[in-house]
């Protein structure tokens, strides 16, 4: 008997011993269900700011996006904005040069052809001088000749100078006329043309309009 009584001693003795243990291990078992409650709840707040993150980049990612397109479609619309002004300014400076090409040589024409008009002129001109420098000779030499037979030697020279004098007066006042004319006849000195030639030259671009000097020397010969 004593050995059964020590046996359920010993026996009740680890029991308690393992109660304690028990009721020690729910005690930590409760603890760590509070700590993973609170870490379960932590978590969960912390899903819940990520989702709402996830929300707001999403929302930003799409407002980029959409920005990025319009960005998009505002630059191909200028760039075919600049094309189209580009060849608009070409279409624009193509005709701005044939038209300065066009009136360049219309401005050319009409002066060679006037001043073919006014070298006509001047060489009739020149003849009627010589054909009134030529009465006036053959007159002045009747003249001359009635007064020598009328007038004595010193009076005839002295009225054979002053005629002289008379005549170079008149044939110096019409050259001085004649000059102005010419003078009038060319333009100022101006730049070359659109295509490198001068305005003065002629259509196969070495030989100059006739000048108004060669056209009296042709007159005169």
């Amino acid at each position: 008997m004593s050995l059964i009584d020590g046996m359920i001693s010993e026996c009740g003795s680890e029991t308690s011993r393992l109660a304690g243990e028990l009721l020690e291990l729910q005690g930590r078992w409760s603890e760590t269900e509070a700590m993973l409650t609170a870490v379960k709840d932590s978590h969960s707040v912390k899903v819940s700011k990520l989702e709402v993150a996830i929300g707001e980049l999403e929302r930003d990612l799409g407002k980029t996006a959409s920005s990025l397109l319009k960005e998009k479609k505002a630059r191909k619309a200028k760039s075919s904005e600049v094309r189209r002004l580009r060849r608009q300014i070409e279409g624009d400076a193509g005709l701005a040069s044939r038209g300065i090409r066009e009136a360049t040589d219309a401005l050319r024409s009409e002066f060679q052809a006037r001043l073919a008009k006014i070298s006509a002129f001047l060489g009739s001109l020149e003849c009627i001088r010589n054909e009134h420098f030529a009465l006036a000779t053959i007159e002045g030499g009747v003249a001359v000749v009635q007064s020598f037979q009328s007038e004595t030697s010193p009076t005839l020279e002295a009225r054979l100078s002053g005629c002289k004098g008379d005549l170079a007066v008149v044939d110096g006042g019409f050259d001085l006329i004649l000059a102005d004319l010419k003078s009038a006849c060319f333009l100022p000195a101006c730049s070359e043309g659109p295509e490198g030639k001068d305005p003065m030259l002629g259509e196969s671009g070495g030989d100059a309009a006739p000048g108004l000097d060669e056209a009296t020397g042709e007159e005169r010969a």
